[in-house]
Formats: structure tokens, C-alpha cells, sequence
């Protein structure tokens, strides 16, 4: 009976194997499709959506507004009065002698012309500026968010080429245990080709760390989870800088928020003036009333005010002077920090894509060359283990430093449209 039933019992653990080996890969290719569906994430996108919703630019925006409901304030005129008053109080107990009378009217405010145009002027100056605080936030917020980006791609080109790096050192010790197995190398050549992939392997992981931590940031300040699948399509791309610095100068001094706020300032101080000034100016009061002796009857009254503080007005006349003054002052000093700054990260985008040009022209080229023909010569028992293990060296460093000449070369075109926005 139990050879019978031996051979029933291997099909049916066969089955269940083969159902377990099913259900494995389903799982794997789950996790496999899982991954693909990772959201695509391109470099005009982030900025995009740290445009639409980060916390900074949402809260100038809210100040845009603000500014202007000020604004509308600004451009009302002077509510009227609904008024009551009497004549005719007795100053004795004898109210025989004297009529009282009282009266129910309408005043209103009539401002000295050209006040209320100094102060519209001073709260449109005010909205502009809003504006501009908007676009200066946006800048600024878009280079955070392309160095963050390219920080990101950065970090995983690196963890690429580190484990591309692993495949030539593997490449390399397997001709050195070759010649080692024929009885042509010492096995110190091998574990010195052993303790070359033992670094290159530390470096790797200390790269999976560095693109974990880099993206992360990425995510976080986008406003997504640290753990959201997403992958990024752009990579460290070295576009030429074709613009010659006047261009760029040109540019900045034509387009820059901060310049632009600068004067919009001085223009608004120039309107404080204009309204100071007329701080001294009398202001007229107007109205019309019902006596309540004469109903049928109507008159009116007109008053005037007499700015007799010599102190208020003064000293707002000072005040708006002074700053006038601060504002042309403050022109011109974001006028040379832009110059600067601005000259400053175009010598540091021109000494980036130099580097590039070294690697990318010259070096690198012949550094990967020379890798295959070592390899070659080797083989061939032309040039000794150390020198072949001297060119993986220089290839990987070579690789790396082209990818960090690439990373500082985008980071300096992303701050170079920002450059002395920050007002540092």
C-alpha cells in the first residue's frame, strides 16, 4: 500500500511546490509592477509643483492679496457723517429766555486735492511690490528646488557609475587570478584587486546613503511622502552657456525682482514725499442739515481744518524725506550686489562647464581606452598588476569627478538666474 500511494503523495507536494513557485512570482511580479508604476518626475515638473503649492510662495501670495484689499481701501473716498447737534443751550436755569433748536444732518469730508492721489499711488506702489515679492519667491524657490533636483540625479549617476566600476574591477581580478591560476602572478596581485573592490564596494554604499538622503529632501520639500515611488526622467544634462556675461548683466538689470523692487521703492518714497507735503495743506468739511424750529427749512454748514502742528507736519515731511533718501541708497547698493553676484556665478557656471569640456573632450575618453588596452597588455604579460590597478583608480576617479564637474555645472546655471535675489 505505501508504494501505492508513495508515488500520489510526490505528485501532490509537486503540486503544492509548483503552486508555491506560482505564487512567488505573481508576488515578485507584483512588486515588480509596483515599481514600474513609480510617477515620472521631470525637472520642469518639480518646479511646477513647488510653484503651486510650497509654503513660501503660498504665503506671498496671500500678501499679494492683502495688498491689494489695502489698495481698494485706499481708493475710497471719505464716508459721510449722519450728525445731530443743537444751538441755543441756555447758560441759566432760565430756559425762558433762550430757544433751543436742534438740527439733523449730513457732513462730509472733502480731502485737499491730490492727498487722496498720493495715497492710492503709495498703495498701487505697495500691490506692485507684492507682485514682485511673488516673482522674486519664485525665483528664488525654483533654484532650491533644480539644486535639490540635480542633487538628487547626482546622487544616483554616482551610485550608477560606482556599480559599473564594480564590473571592470571584477573584470580586471579575474585576468589577475588567470595569470595567478597559470603560475604568472602572486596572489598579492589578487588581493590587492580584492581590497580595490572592497573600497570601490564602502564607496557604494556610502552612494546608496547619499542618493536615499537626496532624494528624500527632494520629496519633502515638494510636500510628498519620503517613501512616494518616483523616478526621476532628467538627468545632469550641460547645455553650452552660449550668453556672454553683458548679455546676462544686461538681463538681470532689465528683469531681476530685487532691482525692480528697489526702484518701485524709490518711487513709492517719492509719493510719501508728495503726501507729506501736503500734510499741511487744510482739509474742508461740508453738510447739509434740518433745523427742527423750521422743518420745511434747510441749511448747511462748512468747515475747515487748520494743520497748526508745526511738530506732526514737520516731522512727517522728515520721516518721508529720510526715507526717500534710504531708498536711493538701497538702489543703488542692490544694483552693485546684483553686478557682483551676478558676475560671480557666471565665472562659476564658465569654470564648471570648463571642467566638463576636460573630461568629456580629452580626458575621460582616453582614460576608458586605456583601461582596454592595460586589460590587453596584461593578458599579454606587457605591464605588471600594479599598473593595471593604478588605471582602474584613475578610471573611477576620473568617472566621478566628471560627475561632479556635471553637478556643479547645473547647479551653477540653476543659481545663476537667482544670483543676489536672496539679499545675501
Amino acid at each position: 500500500m505505501s508504494r501505492i500511494f508513495r508515488p500520489l503523495k510526490n505528485r501532490r507536494r509537486a503540486a503544492v511546490l509548483s503552486l508555491g513557485l506560482a505564487f512567488a512570482a505573481a508576488l515578485a511580479a507584483a512588486a515588480a509592477g509596483g515599481r514600474d508604476e513609480a510617477e515620472e518626475l521631470s525637472l520642469a515638473g518639480a518646479v511646477e509643483l513647488a510653484l503651486a503649492g510650497h509654503p513660501e510662495i503660498l504665503l506671498v501670495r496671500e500678501e499679494a492679496k492683502a495688498a491689494a484689499a489695502r489698495r481698494r481701501q485706499a481708493e475710497a473716498r471719505p464716508d459721510p457723517r449722519l450728525t445731530f447737534g443743537t444751538a441755543g443751550i441756555p447758560w441759566t436755569l432760565k430756559a425762558g429766555e433762550v430757544e433751543t433748536e436742534y438740527a439733523l444732518g449730513v457732513e462730509r469730508e472733502f480731502e485737499y486735492p491730490g492727498l487722496r492721489a498720493a495715497r492710492v499711488e503709495i498703495a498701487r506702489r505697495d500691490e506692485e511690490a507684492a507682485s514682485l515679492e511673488i516673482e522674486r519667491t519664485g525665483l528664488l524657490l525654483a533654484a532650491r528646488v533644480k539644486k535639490a533636483y540635480h542633487q538628487a540625479v547626482f546622487a544616483e549617476e554616482t551610485r550608477i557609475a560606482l556599480e559599473s566600476l564594480g564590473a571592470v574591477i571584477d573584470r580586471l581580478t579575474d585576468a589577475l587570478l588567470v595569470r595567478f591560476e597559470s603560475g604568472e602572478a602572486a596572489y598579492a596581485d589578487v588581493l590587492r584587486a580584492k581590497v580595490e573592490k572592497a573600497r570601490l564596494q564602502n564607496r557604494l554604499i556610502e552612494a546608496r546613503r547619499d542618493e536615499s538622503s537626496a532624494r528624500t529632501g527632494l520629496l519633502l520639500f515638494l510636500g510628498f511622502s519620503p517613501d512616494k515611488p518616483v523616478r526621476l526622467t532628467d538627468r545632469l544634462a550641460v547645455p553650452p552657456l552660449e550668453a556672454s556675461l553683458d548679455r546676462v548683466l544686461a538681463e538681470a538689470g532689465k528683469h531681476r525682482p530685487s532691482l525692480r523692487l528697489a526702484r518701485l521703492r524709490r518711487s513709492r518714497a517719492e509719493a510719501e514725499v508728495r503726501m507729506a507735503s501736503l500734510a499741511a495743506k487744510p482739509g474742508f468739511e461740508a453738510g447739509l442739515f434740518v433745523p427742527s424750529k423750521n422743518i420745511k427749512g434747510w441749511g448747511f454748514s462748512l468747515g475747515i481744518s487748520l494743520p497748526l502742528s508745526s511738530s506732526r507736519t514737520g516731522g512727517l515731511q522728515a520721516e518721508a524725506a529720510a526715507a526717500r533718501e534710504k531708498s536711493l541708497i538701497e538702489t543703488v547698493a542692490v544694483e552693485r550686489r546684483l553686478d557682483i553676484l551676478v558676475r560671480a556665478a557666471y565665472r562659476e557656471a564658465r569654470a564648471a562647464e570648463e571642467q566638463v569640456e576636460v573630461f568629456e573632450k580629452r580626458l575621460l575618453g582616453e582614460i576608458e581606452a586605456e583601461i582596454e588596452n592595460g586589460l590587453t597588455q596584461y593578458r599579454l604579460g606587457r605591464i605588471e598588476a600594479y599598473a593595471l590597478l593604478d588605471l582602474f583608480r584613475s578610471l573611477a576617479e576620473a568617472r566621478l569627478e566628471h560627475l561632479q564637474a556635471r553637478f556643479l555645472y547645473a547647479v551653477a546655471l540653476a543659481g545663476m538666474d537667482a544670483a543676489g535675489e536672496d539679499g545675501e
